[in-house]
């Protein structure tokens, strides 16, 4: 065996150095050198077989997958934008004031006459009012209003509103009085609207001087007794003569408004029939500021029909400035006053 495996050793030795040889080597001459020749293409292939492939630069590219121990990148948040919003929580307890639904700021009130304040208001915080809840005297002037009363016998849902009214009276003394209010909820913590406590203000003003008128009277002024009976569904002939029906109707309207029922038409009467009127009015309360216009003042180019129109309202403006009020052509408490007084 070791005899045959020398030739052959020698023969690879001699090919793998064939191998080496220049292309351009002059091409074998024997079969020996065929052999040769042979064989180190042989080797040459199987040494060529034994290199690594070249690979296209595409395959050569990393994949986006990262490898291990690679640093990932870290992904940040834009900055907020200015003037952008940005989301905030309501608090629990907030109000916010819709309108007066009674006695507006300086109202004239009679000194001493109890009055009714009432405030729409309208939850806009995130927690429901119940029954729990309080209206409660903050500063200024109580005008014998409560320390507290209860806000609602129900609920107030976030978004929703109520009417909070407070009875009053007026202070004794002519003035402009103020009192402010908030609420409590039912853990004792106090809140109002977000600018402050809501409040009444008005003007306690000396009584009027009203005339006396009863049965036996007649005239202008119990011509407007009768077209104000009239206004408030009573049924008096309107005819200027204070008369035992004129009297009964008189009863049965102090009755309705919870006054004294005596008949007679005094100050208080006279503040609960009257009601402002102003141009395009119709009904029986025009025709008492009418009739007192023409009959008693002696605005004779204004008819009494009724009808509040251009005229009966120029006619009115007139008599304002004549007696230093404002002269807007409404007919209001001063006004009925200085018709009815003087």
């Amino acid at each position: 065996m070791r005899i045959k495996l020398v030739p052959a050793l020698i023969l690879i030795v001699a090919l793998v150095a064939a191998c080496n040889l220049p292309s351009g080597a002059p091409q074998p001459e024997n079969d020996f050198d065929m052999v040769s020749t042979y064989a180190a293409q042989t080797v040459e292939a199987s040494l060529n077989q034994s290199q690594p492939t070249a690979t296209s630069a595409t395959e050569s590219q990393p994949t986006s997958q990262p490898g291990p121990g690679s640093v990932q990148p870290t992904v940040t948040s834009q900055p907020q934008q200015a003037g952008q919003p940005t989301a905030t929580s309501l608090p629990c307890n907030r109000a916010s004031f819709v309108e007066d639904v009674t006695i507006p700021d300086n109202t004239n009130i009679t000194v001493g006459k109890a009055f009714t304040k009432t405030w729409r208001l309208k939850n806009v915080g995130s927690c429901t009012w119940t029954s729990g809840y309080q209206l409660i005297f903050d500063s200024g002037d109580q005008m014998g209003g409560p320390a507290s009363q209860q806000l609602t016998n129900g609920t107030v849902l976030p978004g929703q509103t109520i009417d909070v009214s407070v009875n009053l009276v007026a202070p004794n003394s002519p003035g402009t009085y103020k009192g402010n209010w908030k609420l409590k909820d039912s853990g004792g913590a106090i809140f109002a609207l977000s600018t402050g406590p809501f409040w009444v203000q008005v003007k306690a003003a000396a009584a009027p001087d009203w005339p006396t008128l009863k049965k036996g009277d007649s005239g202008n002024e119990v011509y407007a007794i009768q077209y104000l009976l009239l206004h408030h569904g009573q049924t008096p002939a309107a005819d200027g003569i204070f008369g035992n029906e004129t009297q009964s109707e008189v009863e049965d309207f102090q009755t309705l408004k919870n006054l004294k029922e005596d008949g007679i038409v005094g100050p208080e009467s006279w503040q609960a029939l009257i009601v402002t009127v102003k141009q395009g009015d119709t009904g029986p309360a025009v025709r008492a500021v009418q009739q007192l216009l023409r009959g008693k003042f002696g605005f004779n180019n204004v008819t009494v029909d009724g009808i509040f129109g251009p005229i009966t309202a120029q006619a009115v403006k007139d008599f304002q400035a004549s007696k230093n009020i404002a002269s807007d052509g409404i007919v209001g408490p001063n006004t009925w006053q200085k018709l009815i007084n003087n």
